[in-house]
């Protein structure tokens, strides 16, 4: 497990960048592209603002045309035929067709509906997770100067072991078959789940701390800027986001960028976005995760994939003759105010390898008794679903995920 975790974030390298590594001229445009950063006279030493916000309401969903919507232009043209000018050589010499104002997004328009297909309640699953605090990823912002713009803003990012709602966690254990759970002093019982309240408590993966030092995360970027509200952080690296599901886990790396617009009151996040480019190379091991074990099925998801690649890995290398080698993908999320708890968490994240069980199959193992299903095709629900299973879920105060509709 400590290998596997370390794996996922050697990419999560810290990259400090004088400037927007977006260009402006994408917005002028009137392509789907990120605000530019502020002026410099916007940033100063002084900023002391410090806020951690824990995801909710990751959503996949890329259903109808909403793929259309939902993302980024991440080449600087928009490709509304096959010919129009491209970053790369498609496969078969026709490009996929971009989205509305040029986004990238054809993994949303191909691959994604093909897994959500074969994993029914994804969603709820990895909202689930989140919702109970294990392995929720937690995003801290430092050196703000706690307006909508700051040119220059901290930004690092956790996973967590666990968290709760208790406002007293000093004297909490850690128990449950892998020791990573919390418990009340004294007892097996599980502390309460997180409340989502901007009140909960969240204990950090060693894994994700250099030498087990909250202030000296591994994933450290220091060329952050927040713009008229507007969080923007550039994933210049292969990012690996990783939300656990129950069997397995839902993982994906990401060259592109984050972006968050912070509420008012500075408590939510009221809108997010992850989108870049998702390299072909790197799609059995986010299939894996998720229980796709099976080659065959492997194998028509990847040729899927090569058939609609419309983008390079690296905008930097490479020209527009070479075959492309990556596609577009987005998905998008929620935040809320937490707190990270003083101590660290004693063990790591456990991240189950569905594949390397010996009852792996093309049947992904996941809990298919859930809310989303049962409101959206209750005719699909399997026939040993009981109101028991769905509680669950309609406990959960993280709800069903409800995609956003465009992007930005």
């Amino acid at each position: 497990m400590k290998t596997s975790l370390k794996l996922l974030l050697t990419a999560l390298v810290p990259i400090a960048v004088a400037c927007s590594v977006y260009d402006a001229n994408l917005v002028d445009k009137g392509l789907a592209g990120v605000p530019i950063r502020p002026p410099a006279s916007t940033s100063s030493d002084a900023d002391d603002v410090e806020a951690v916000f824990a995801f909710r309401n990751i959503s996949l969903d890329q259903s109808g045309d909403r793929w259309r919507r939902f993302g980024l232009d991440l080449d600087g043209m928009n490709t509304a035929s096959v010919l129009d000018a491209a970053e790369c050589v498609a496969a078969h010499g026709k490009p996929p067709l971009d989205g509305e104002k040029g986004i990238d997004n054809a993994f949303g328009r191909y691959v994604l509906p093909t897994v959500v297909g074969l994993v029914a309640c994804l969603e709820d699953n990895i909202a689930l997770h989140q919702g109970r605090g294990l392995g929720t990823v937690l995003i801290r912002l430092r050196n703000w100067n706690g307006s909508p713009n700051d040119a220059k803003v901290d930004m690092s990012a956790f996973f967590a072991v666990d968290g709760t709602s208790l406002d007293d966690v000093s004297d909490l254990e850690w128990g449950g078959l892998s020791g990573a759970s919390l418990v009340l002093p004294g007892t097996v019982e599980e502390a309460p789940d997180p409340a989502w309240d901007g009140n909960d408590y969240f204990f950090v993966d060693p894994s994700t701390l250099i030498t087990g030092d909250l202030d000296r995360p591994v994933v450290w970027q220091t060329d952050a800027y927040i713009s008229s509200g507007r969080v923007v952080l550039p994933l210049d690296t292969g990012f690996t986001f990783v939300f656990l599901t129950g069997p397995g886990s839902f993982s994906i790396s990401i060259n592109g960028f984050l972006i968050a617009d912070v509420s008012e009151d500075g408590q939510t996040l009221e809108k997010g976005l992850i989108a870049g480019r998702f390299p072909a190379g790197k799609l059995v091991s986010a299939l894996e995760p998720l229980g796709i074990c099976d080659e065959t099925f492997q194998g028509s998801i990847l040729g899927l994939l090569t058939d609609n690649l419309d983008l390079r890995s690296d905008p930097d290398v490479g020209s527009a003759d070479d075959e492309c080698t990556a596609t577009g993908v987005a998905f998008s999320f929620q935040g809320v105010r937490a707190r990270i708890a003083d101590q660290v968490a004693p063990v790591e994240l456990p991240i189950p390898d569905p594949c390397a069980s010996p009852t792996k199959g093309p049947e992904p193992a996941f809990d298919r008794c859930c809310r989303s299903v049962e409101l959206n095709s209750p005719e699909a629900l399997p026939v040993d679903c009981t109101a028991e299973d769905l509680q669950s879920y309609s406990d959960l105060p993280n709800p069903i995920p409800v995609p956003i509709e465009s992007g930005f």
